[in-house]
């Protein structure tokens, strides 16, 4: 199996082209992190607007859809994830381990994959947003190089965001 083929099965996949759905002006990515990174990491996070759960449901795919086996370790996306996530899904996502041969085979690979977040949306279906808790989609396309070439796909995530402490923060990363 190749690394992209385990990063897309570990990672949650959606959104189709047109969702319907109020969409949400993003903020534009800019050269700060909101961690460090290693050195000369690929993988760019916006800085989000802890006001706007849009704005973090954005960056937070970013941080945690994005690989790149060159530069960052196996959890690096946990680091990049914890300023955006509750403490509990913070932790969880710590926890969270590939198979011992995943990273190996990655960096072999030379695999770095990227995502550029197109709109932010409410999923059908989903609960109405209340002042404490919001359910939101995150729409991207994903740039995805190895050794073997590129790949271009759509991908996406839902999320659920809670208010805590006057910040939206991720509680929950959920298939829809």
């Amino acid at each position: 199996m190749t690394g992209a083929v385990l990063i897309a099965s570990l990672l949650l996949a959606g959104c189709a082209a047109g969702h319907p759905g109020p969409r949400h002006v993003l903020p534009q990515p800019g050269p700060a992190r909101l961690v460090p990174a290693a050195a000369g990491s690929l993988v760019r996070v916006p800085r989000p607007d802890y006001a706007d759960p849009a704005s973090v449901a954005a960056a937070f795919y970013t941080a945690w859809a994005g690989v790149d086996a060159v530069h960052d370790g196996p959890l690096s996306f946990a680091a990049r994830c914890g300023p955006l996530a509750t403490p509990a899904l913070a932790r969880q996502l710590a926890a969270s381990q590939l198979p011992a041969a995943a990273w190996p085979a990655m960096r072999r690979e030379q695999l770095v994959s990227l995502v550029q977040v197109r709109a932010v949306t409410r999923p059908d279906g989903a609960p109405a947003p209340t002042p404490s808790m919001v359910y939101l989609r995150a729409c991207a396309s994903r740039v995805t190089v190895t050794t073997a070439g590129r790949a271009t796909v759509s991908d996406g995530v839902t999320v659920q965001l809670t208010r805590t402490g006057g910040r939206w923060l991720v509680s929950a990363a959920l298939s829809w």
